[in-house]
């Protein structure tokens, strides 16, 4: 059992505000160092209450829990800093990422390739413009989580609750699986193209 199937079974059995809690912290530890796979959770929580409202607000409390998560790694980052190996192994990688500036935060958002978005934030601050970093996060997690709420809302309007649930929990997994299988791709090629350098 998961981060993420211990604390929706913790707090799915407070109501709506349960809920919302828990997707703030499931959004917030995805977005540090606990992959807590935050789209299967977003659309269970969806199913827990048909209302467009209470959707909307998962949509909110989960974009809040990111951020949270991706400045209190970025402040940690920017006043601890990283060994310079691995500061320069990570500038190594996001030069060779086919978008190497602020838009790679969309790019992210349909193949996963930057994890800990917050500390490479930090560790490329001198030539990013932050404020452009969080425009394309939210672009991106308004386009992805958007999307994926209006989906299952709609969903749940022609299908019981279960059935939908089930598809949108089948199609996030595909999307999740695509996303995998194209991050392990570019990064193979990126270790054969990009070889370590001695010390």
């Amino acid at each position: 059992m998961g981060v993420g199937d211990v604390l929706f079974e913790l707090f799915a059995g407070l109501g709506d505000q349960g809920i919302l809690v828990c997707i703030f912290l499931l959004f917030m530890l995805d977005a540090l160092l606990i992959p807590t796979l935050p789209e299967l959770f977003f659309i269970l929580a969806i199913g827990a209450n048909n209302s467009l409202t209470f959707a909307g607000e998962v949509l909110l409390f989960g974009f809040l829990g990111e951020m949270a998560g991706v400045f209190l790694l970025y402040t940690v980052v920017c006043k601890t800093g990283l060994p310079k190996r691995v500061d320069k192994a990570l500038k190594k990688y996001i030069n060779f990422l086919v978008v190497s500036d602020e838009k790679v935060m969309l790019i992210n958002r349909i193949a996963p390739m930057v994890p800990f978005v917050g500390a490479f934030m930090a560790a490329m601050r001198k030539r990013w413009d932050v404020r452009k970093c969080i425009f394309w996060l939210i672009v991106g997690y308004v386009i992805k989580y958007g999307f994926i709420m209006l989906m299952g809302h709609s969903m749940i309007s022609f299908f019981d609750t279960g059935t939908s649930r089930t598809v949108m929990l089948i199609a996030i997994l595909i999307v999740i699986g695509v996303s995998a299988v194209v991050s392990y791709k570019r990064s193979k090629k990126y270790a054969t193209e990009s070889p370590e350098e001695e010390e």
